[in-house]
C-alpha cells in the first residue's frame, strides 16, 4: 500500500530549506519525496509541515517527575508507575518523537513490548539502569536505612551500584546481559540522590576508562550523567560519547 501525503511543506533534515513536495510511505517507510507523486491512497496535508521523526537522546520513559516526589514514591504501590508507561509512550509519539535513548529505567521487556506491538511507542535504545559508585547518583539508600522505590531491583533491572576496576567491569557486563543497548554512568553526583554533591566527580579516571573499554569490547558505547566540570572531563578523556547534564561552575572559574 502506497500512501501519498500531498500539499504539505517538507523539511528533510539535509540542510535544504523546507519546500512544498509530496511524500510517499510504503510498508511503514518513507520511500519517495518530490512533486507530483501518486499512490494507492492520498492524504491532503495542505498547510501542514512534514518532517522526519525526532530522536530524543535523553529520556526516562518509565518515570515521571511526580514519581520522584518523596510522598508519591513512598505511598504508592511499587507497580503503580509501570501502568503509566503506556500513556507516556503515546504522548512521546504525539510530539513527533519516533526514537528514544532511555537514560535508565526502561528494561528489555518494555523495549520488546513496543517492538512486538503490545504497546504503542517509539523505537527504543535502553541503558537498563544507571551505573554509579556507592553513595553516588544511582544509590537509592536513604538516611533512614530504607531504599527509595527507584532503587528497588527486580528481574531484568539489576542494581547500578559498583566500585573498583573489576566491579565496574562486571556491572557493565551485567547491564549488557540485561539487554542494554548503551551504558549509562554517573561521573558526578546528582540532585535527587541524598549523599552526593553534583559538583564533585564520581568514579576515578581509571574506573571510567574500565567502563568504556568493557562496553566497547561488547559493542556498546557510554553516555554519562555529569554536572561537575571534573566529572565531565574524566568522561571525555575516557572516551564517553555524550554527557547528559550541564556543567557546574563556580564564580571565578573558567
Amino acid at each position: 500500500m502506497r500512501t501519498v501525503f500531498t500539499g504539505g511543506t517538507v523539511f528533510d533534515g539535509t540542510g535544504a530549506p523546507p519546500a512544498e513536495a509530496d511524500l510517499v510511505i510504503e510498508d511503514g517507510r518513507i520511500v519517495e519525496v518530490g512533486p507530483g507523486l501518486d499512490g494507492d491512497e492520498s492524504v491532503d496535508v495542505s498547510g501542514q509541515a512534514l518532517l522526519p521523526g525526532l530522536f530524543d537522546c535523553h529520556i526516562h520513559v518509565a518515570m515521571r517527575n511526580e514519581d520522584l516526589d518523596e510522598l508519591a514514591v513512598m505511598h504508592r504501590p511499587f507497580s503503580y508507575p509501570f501502568y503509566r508507561i503506556a500513556e507516556t509512550l503515546r504522548w512521546i509519539l504525539s510530539l513527533g518523537i519516533t526514537t528514544v535513548r532511555d537514560a535508565s529505567g526502561a528494561d528489555a521487556g518494555l523495549r520488546q513490548a513496543v517492538e512486538d506491538g503490545v504497546l504503542v511507542g517509539p523505537r527504543m535504545q535502553i541503558s537498563v539502569n544507571m551505573i554509579s559508585m556507592t553513595g553516588g547518583h544511582s544509590d537509592a539508600w536513604l538516611p533512614s536505612g530504607a531504599v527509595s522505590q527507584w532503587g528497588v531491583t527486580y528481574p531484568g533491572m539489576p542494581s547500578g551500584v559498583c566500585d573498583g576496576g573489576e566491579g565496574v567491569r562486571a556491572k557493565v557486563r551485567e547491564m549488557v546481559r540485561a539487554g542494554a543497548d548503551v551504558i549509562k554512568i554517573a561521573s558526578s553526583g546528582g540532585f535527587l540522590s541524598p549523599f552526593d554533591d553534583p559538583k564533585l566527580p564520581h568514579f576515578t579516571q581509571s574506573e571510567v576508562e574500565a567502563i568504556v573499554e568493557t562496553a566497547g569490547d561488547l559493542g556498546r558505547w557510554v553516555m554519562s550523567h555529569a554536572h561537575g566540570a571534573e566529572g565531565i572531563k574524566r568522561a571525555v578523556r575516557a572516551g564517553v560519547r555524550s554527557t547528559t547534564a550541564r556543567s557546574w561552575t563556580t564564580r571565578g572559574s573558567s
